[in-house]
C-alpha cells in the first residue's frame, strides 16, 4: 500500500487519520517496522475500495478502542472478511458531560463549562486518566500484548478520531522501543493536520445547527494540545517512577512480552 507522505499516512476515502506506524528513527540506527501496525480513525465510512485497501495490506486484527455507545451511535467498522475484531472499550472519563453539555443549546451553560481553558483542562485529565484508572490502563495493555503477538500482525488500531485513545497506545508502542520524546510528540500531533478539515466541517455544522453560540469552544476536543500527551507521560512517571516501571508494574507487561513487541515493531 503506497504511502501519501513520509510520515505514513495511507490515503482512504472514509477514513482521515489512517497511518503506518513504521519510519520513526530508532536510537542506534534503524526505524520502526513498515507494514506490521496501523492506526487510525474509525472504519465506519470506508468505501469498497478501502475495504480492499485494508485486505491488500493483509491486517488480521483491528482493535477497536471506542465505547458501546459511540459504536451504536456511529455504526460497525467496515472491514474485509475473516479480519478478527478485539473491542477494548476505553471512556477517557465521562464523554456523557461533552453530549449533555452541546445538546443543552444553552450557551451560558456551554461557555461555563468550556470557554476560559476548561475543556483542554477537561482533556489533560482524560489522557491522565489512560494511565491511572487501572481499567483503562489494562485495555491498553492487552491492545500491547496484541501487537507483540506475532500471530496477530499485521493489525490496525483506532478510536473514533484516531488521535487521543489511539495517540496514546501509538505513544506507548514507540517509548516502549526507544523512539525519541520528541518524535513521539511529532506523531501524537499530526492528527491535527489529517483532521483539520474535518475538525472545520464539525464546527461548522455545530453552529449551523444552532447547538452553539459559540463553536470555536470545542476545539480543545477537536485538536490536539502538547499538553495532552505530557499529562499521560507525567502521570506514568508520578505514580510509578520511570515509563519503564509504567509499562511493567502499571501495564503488567512482562520482559518476554516487550522483548516480542520489539521484534514486531522493529
Amino acid at each position: 500500500m503506497l504511502l501519501e507522505d513520509s510520515h505514513g499516512h495511507l490515503p482512504f476515502d472514509g477514513a482521515d487519520n489512517v497511518r503506518d506506524l513504521g519510519g520513526h528513527p530508532l536510537p542506534g540506527g534503524g526505524a520502526t517496522a513498515s507494514g506490521r501496525v496501523l492506526r487510525a480513525d474509525a472504519l465506519t465510512r470506508l468505501s469498497d475500495a478501502d475495504v480492499r485497501r485494508l485486505a491488500e495490506f493483509g491486517v488480521r486484527t483491528v482493535i477497536d478502542f471506542r465505547t458501546p455507545m459511540e459504536v451504536d451511535t456511529n455504526g460497525r467498522d467496515r472491514l474485509p472478511d475473516g479480519v478478527r475484531t478485539v473491542h477494548l472499550p476505553v471512556g477517557g472519563g465521562n464523554l456523557s458531560v461533552f453530549y449533555d453539555v452541546i445538546g443543552s443549546g444553552d450557551a451560558v451553560r456551554q461557555r461555563e463549562a468550556f470557554g476560559d481553558g476548561r475543556l483542554e483542562g477537561l482533556m489533560i485529565d482524560i489522557n491522565r486518566t489512560f494511565v491511572r484508572d487501572e481499567a483503562e490502563r489494562g485495555r491498553f495493555a492487552d491492545a500491547v500484548r496484541l501487537v507483540a503477538d506475532a500471530g496477530s500482525g499485521p493489525l490496525l488500531f483506532h478510536c473514533t478520531a484516531g488521535k487521543d485513545r489511539t495517540g496514546w497506545l501509538a505513544a506507548v508502542l514507540l517509548a516502549a522501543v526507544g523512539v525519541e520524546r520528541a518524535t513521539i510528540m511529532d506523531d501524537f500531533l499530526r492528527s491535527n493536520h489529517y483532521l483539520r478539515r474535518t475538525t472545520g466541517k464539525i464546527l461548522e455544522a455545530i453552529g449551523e445547527m444552532g447547538q452553539m453560540a459559540e463553536p470555536e469552544l470545542l476545539r480543545p476536543l477537536l485538536e490536539q494540545r502538547p499538553a495532552y500527551l505530557e499529562a499521560a507521560f507525567n502521570e506514568a512517571d508520578a505514580l510509578f517512577g520511570s515509563f519503564d516501571d509504567f509499562l511493567r508494574d502499571g501495564m503488567g507487561l512482562d520482559a518476554a512480552t516487550l522483548d516480542a513487541l520489539r521484534a514486531a515493531l522493529t
